[in-house]
């Protein structure tokens, strides 16, 4: 596939497709910075509940749509 016909691709793109595709984006940058790895291993070892963010409150950072229970 070509570059331009990437760029279509993404431009018929839904909105949360779009949003995805750019999470995903944002993590695969963030896997190739140096330490990565590391820092992820440190805040998934946080054993402190303070600094814990609930299902609903990661979704909000996300900025995902909100889901009915």
């Amino acid at each position: 596939m070509s570059f331009d016909t990437l760029l279509k691709e993404v431009e018929s793109l839904g909105d949360d497709e779009r949003r995805k595709l750019m999470a995903f984006m944002v993590a695969m940058e963030d896997r190739a910075s140096a330490g990565y790895a590391a820092k992820l291993a440190r805040k998934m070892d946080d054993k402190s509940p303070e600094r814990w963010l609930t299902p609903e409150q990661c979704a909000r950072e996300l900025g995902l749509p909100e889901t009915e229970p």
